[in-house]
């Protein structure tokens, strides 16, 4: 018998005189509903309140969300900040023709 045959038979030894002293619980029709009872015992108040709280804030958050978008979104698009464009500005600043380059030069 070489070692490793040795130490499985050492193991499975083991195993069997660790089934023994602990067998398996046998599961009754209560298990379950015993089982919920105790999460339901332990759930503190506070986490309750704490959840309501952020329920909410989340609703008063989706609410001035759709308050913004439906006020202030059309109320900015129409006072525009800025009448002209940067690419008008350009234009107007630097002459991009012959006509208004001469033009420039003559006034």
């Amino acid at each position: 018998m070489d070692r490793t045959e040795y130490n499985d038979d050492k193991l499975d030894a083991l195993w069997a005189a660790y089934r023994d002293a602990c067998p398996d619980p046998e599961p009754s029709a209560g298990f379950t509903p015993g089982l919920w009872k105790r999460i339901e015992a332990r759930r503190s108040t506070n986490l309750m309140v704490f959840r309501r709280l952020a329920q909410l804030c989340a609703g008063a958050t989706l609410a001035l969300t759709v308050l913004m978008g439906l006020v202030l979104i059309p109320h900015l698009e129409q006072t525009p900040a800025v009448s002209t464009t940067y690419a008008d500005a350009l234009a107007a600043e630097h002459p991009n023709t012959y006509v208004d380059i001469f033009a420039g030069e003559i006034k």
